[in-house]
């Protein structure tokens, strides 16, 4: 899906007619896509879903995809300032990428991911969650970046998205859809319950797992929004759904995913790695790692430059590698361990 939009209130109204068209349909993202993309001109529009608990998920366009892009599945999201904003908690809302970090275009993944997909900057309308995920509609541009302007005529249209996103859900779970459709991308072991504790929605995946689940659901039934362990690194998630969400006012939202917390960073670096080094290395490795040359790093850290390259001598000799790339592929690993 790429187009070069012009922003017309009268493609506006047709657009919203069409999208309100679409509610419950398999293609009622791409609609709100095109309401997305008639604010601003643009060279690519997407749909990812982002988790604070899992790699993102590219659901539109629908490709199959690239090595570059699964570099990014399998290690560059880890550095995507988006999928880090949702995942430390980011509320909903309009976010534009050079905004978010100014520096980005000095660091690894801008040098290794956004150059070769052909990005430049990049607008992220987070809309509101599906349990703890954030179904995002994205805007690329591969030259120049969003304008003021422009970021305020998606910021006005923001709560049409998110109504229209909001009624396509309850739709949606009232209908049954084949979760291949979905907005919460790949199947995953997810169910919506009412107030009173009735079920009435649940993936096939979901399905697969509750025989094995009794205990577990007997502690969230009596517990509003929670988090409770499972064997095996897993964890269920109890998220609220919004007032208006229609099959399941103020209802519940049941998620089981990976435990992150074994592998959670301390100061930023996941724990096996972090195990090795000083708070200082670690300070270190992240600005490293962000694509900080030297200089850089001394100064945000108040260091001369040699400091910098003794900490850095060490801690290349603490986990018996040798370069910068080197660094990389351990903190990948680490992050997967």
């Amino acid at each position: 899906m790429s187009a070069r939009a012009t922003f017309s209130e009268a493609d506006l109204a047709a657009l919203t007619a069409r999208a309100i068209d679409r509610l419950g349909t398999g293609d009622f993202y791409d609609a709100l896509l095109d309401i997305l993309g008639s604010a601003a001109p643009h060279d690519l529009a997407a749909l990812v879903r982002y988790s604070r608990a899992a790699p993102p998920d590219l659901i539109i366009p629908r490709v199959e995809p690239t090595l570059t892009m699964m570099a990014y599945y399998n290690h560059y999201f880890a550095f995507d300032p988006f999928y880090a904003h949702w995942k430390n908690g980011g509320e909903t809302g309009v976010y534009r990428l050079r905004a978010m970090d100014a520096g980005i275009g000095r660091s690894r993944y801008a040098r290794e991911f956004l150059t070769a997909m052909a990005i430049h900057d990049e607008i992220a309308v987070f809309l509101p969650p599906i349990g703890d995920a954030s179904p995002t509609l994205i805007l690329d541009r591969a030259k120049g970046v969003f304008l003021a302007a422009e970021v305020t005529r998606i910021r006005r249209l923001f709560p049409l998205l998110a109504a229209l996103h909001r009624r396509h859900l309850s739709i949606f779970v009232t209908a049954g859809i084949d979760p291949g459709n979905s907005p919460i991308g790949a199947e995953r072991p997810l169910r919506f319950v009412d107030l009173h504790g009735l079920q009435v929605f649940a993936t096939q995946a979901w399905a697969d797992r509750e025989p094995g689940l009794a205990e577990a659901l007997q502690t969230v039934m009596a517990r509003g929004p929670c988090t409770i362990r499972l064997a095996g690194q897993m964890v269920l998630r109890r998220t609220q759904l919004p007032p208006d969400f229609g099959p399941a006012p103020g209802g519940f939202c049941d998620e089981i995913s990976a435990d992150q917390h074994t592998s959670e960073p301390t100061q930023g670096l996941p724990a096996a790695m972090a195990a090795e080094l000083s708070e200082r290395e670690q300070a270190v490795v992240l600005l490293t790692l962000q694509g900080h040359p030297v200089i850089e790093i001394a100064r945000k850290l108040g260091l001369s430059r040699g400091t910098v390259k003794n900490y850095r001598l060490a801690i290349y000799r603490k986990l018996d590698i040798t370069t910068e790339r080197e660094l990389f592929g351990e903190y990948m690993a680490a992050l997967r361990a």
